[in-house]
């Protein structure tokens, strides 16, 4: 239960920050704004705070800032509010920058939260001390132990355990002297490393050390990785439209789980899943899907194209189709997610 909490909470704060990247904007820009909502359907906690209502709503599956002349009109509510505070009012440059400030904020999160990884809970990486011996395997058979530390390989000095990798792949069959630390002696080994997946293997594994970037290093680090989280996002669905990777798709019941498994292994993997998602989630609200921020960006750049706005009720349209077809595609993506659960 206590998993499944923190995995609720960790959506609803990568939600929160999302639509708080379009407040910010659209308060910097000078838009009146009616509602600040996480959620949908009926309201469950509001606050009135100026001009703008706070609220919880009781579908926790997103979330919304409704912004003052946003469908192009001026009636009813908006009827009261100069001009230059409506949305429409704005031009289309400035409507992109509120538009883009919700997946900008959940990309400054995620690399917010790679740093918090790097530079303070600790950076998980293979040392180049053995954690596990296989029995069967080579190593083991030579009488290579648990916590012996290689030095040397041919000769060769080992720095990282990829150095000793590198060297031992390729030498499949082939005697391959090894030198190692033990108990402050050094000890050498012949070992005849055996072919497996095409590649030489001496059957150990590494012990993991855990290390800490400096806060400057931990900043690049956090933005790199965020920058490497896209990318291969990005590289998936490119696989997936090509046919080349399978689609699988989890939404937010899956989301919680997998959050949840993290949340059990310790909050360094807690916080770098939740990077990842936040990269992920700032991603797909840039698909040119009706009813994300990707779709409303297309149309604001061929309003400045065209030199006038496009017709604000066929847009508004177009994107109340896409919600509904959202939210069928979150249904259909629930209900695999619960039949997965229950296998």
């Amino acid at each position: 239960m206590s998993e499944t909490i923190v995995a609720l909470l960790t959506l609803g704060v990568l939600i929160l920050f999302h639509e708080l990247g379009h407040f910010i904007a659209g308060k910097r820009l000078g838009v009146y704004i009616h509602e600040f909502s996480i959620g949908f359907g009926p309201k469950l906690l509001s606050r009135d705070s100026g001009e703008t209502e706070f609220s919880v709503r009781m579908i926790p599956l997103g979330g919304f800032v409704r912004f003052a002349g946003e469908d192009g009109g001026k009636d009813g509510e908006d009827a009261q509010i100069p001009r230059e505070r409506l949305l429409y009012s704005l031009t289309p440059g400035k409507r992109s920058l509120i538009l883009f400030a919700g997946p900008l904020m959940n990309l400054l999160v995620a690399a917010l939260a790679f740093f918090l990884v790097f530079s303070f809970v600790g950076l998980g990486r293979p040392s180049t001390e053995f954690g596990e011996v296989i029995p069967g395997y080579p190593a083991h058979e030579s009488g290579m132990l648990p916590g012996d530390r290689v030095l040397r390989v041919e000769g060769i000095q080992v720095v990282e355990w990829q150095d000793m990798v590198d060297i031992i792949q390729p030498r499949a069959g082939m005697p391959t002297e090894i030198t190692v630390e033990r108990e402050g002696q050094e000890l050498t080994f012949t070992v005849v490393p055996v072919e497996s997946d095409g590649v030489g293997v001496i059957g150990v594994r590494s012990s993991v050390e855990f290390v800490r970037l400096g806060i400057v290093q931990g900043i690049r680090e956090g933005f790199r990785e965020t920058f490497y989280v896209s990318v291969m996002w990005i590289t998936g669905v490119i696989g997936m439209i090509l046919g080349k990777v399978p689609a699988e798709v989890t939404g937010p019941l899956g989301i919680s789980q997998i959050l949840g498994e993290a949340a059990r292994h310790g909050l360094g993997s807690l916080l770098y899943l939740t990077g990842a998602i936040s990269a992920n989630l700032a991603l797909i609200n840039l698909l040119p899907i009706p009813a994300l921020d990707g779709s409303r960006l297309i149309f604001t750049g061929l309003e400045a194209i065209r030199g006038k706005p496009i017709d604000p009720e066929k847009e508004s349209f177009v994107h109340l189709v896409g919600f509904f077809l959202l939210m069928i595609a979150f249904l259909v993506v629930t209900y695999k997610d619960i039949m997965r659960l229950m296998q």
